[in-house]
């Protein structure tokens, strides 16, 4: 049986993180209170990544060019989600995390401390990690 190689699982990576936009927030009976997309203020990607230098093509002058290009590097995506009372019909209590995937399959799945806004200045932050490992 053939294994996939390091440049498959940045392959997987670069592919959740382009393509799982939506997180749907659930209550301890796993009813769903929130639904938020990928918007880079109260859900984004905040797990760190390494460059590395890409050809892009040669200069006027017939020199190669490179830029600096980020990829997946990190073996746990982290996506956050920052949320405040205000977000809600208060009060309300958050107790997971569900990632849904462009088709609306859910994906990946957190539990957590249950968590009730009670006023509009509550504020939570979720750190939903998913683990895609590497190659060692």
């Amino acid at each position: 049986m053939a294994e996939v190689t390091q440049d498959a699982y940045i392959a997987l990576r670069t592919y959740i993180t382009s393509n799982w936009k939506t997180v749907s927030l659930r209550d301890d009976t796993n009813r769903e209170i929130k639904k938020l997309t990928l918007d880079g203020s109260k859900v984004k990607w905040t797990h760190s990544k390494l460059t590395k230098e890409e050809y892009v093509g040669d200069d006027n002058f017939g020199d190669p060019v490179y830029r600096q290009t980020e990829y997946e590097s990190n073996q746990t995506l982290e996506l956050t989600i920052t949320l405040k009372g205000a977000d809600f019909t208060l009060p309300k209590t958050v107790s997971k995390s569900v990632i849904i995937d462009n088709a609306e399959n859910e994906v990946s799945a957190e539990d957590f401390q249950p968590f009730t806004f009670k006023n509009a200045n509550d504020e939570l932050t979720i750190k939903h990690k998913i683990q895609v490992p590497a190659i060692a």
